[in-house]
């Protein structure tokens, strides 16, 4: 995520989306001291649509990679 996309929903946590055989999702969200697996439909839809506001934000690849070059020459030195 690049820093002026500014605070998110997800900001502090970790979140895996899991697909189902059935085809249902279920949400892990992770965070600093504590675990989750959630289950309810309602809460699934909104997390996966902050993951996709997220994804929305993020660099391309080919920023990501311009990005990750940039630091890596800057603490070279």
């Amino acid at each position: 995520m690049p820093l002026d996309a500014g605070v998110h929903g997800l900001m502090g946590s970790h979140l895996s989306v899991l697909w189902q055989p059935d085809g249902s999702s279920v949400a892990y969200v992770e965070g600093n001291g504590f675990g989750e697996l959630i289950d309810d439909p309602d809460k699934v839809t909104s997390y996966r649509l902050a993951y996709d506001r997220i994804r929305d934000l993020a660099l391309s690849p080919s920023d990501s990679m311009a990005f990750i070059r940039g630091v890596l020459e800057e603490h070279r030195s």
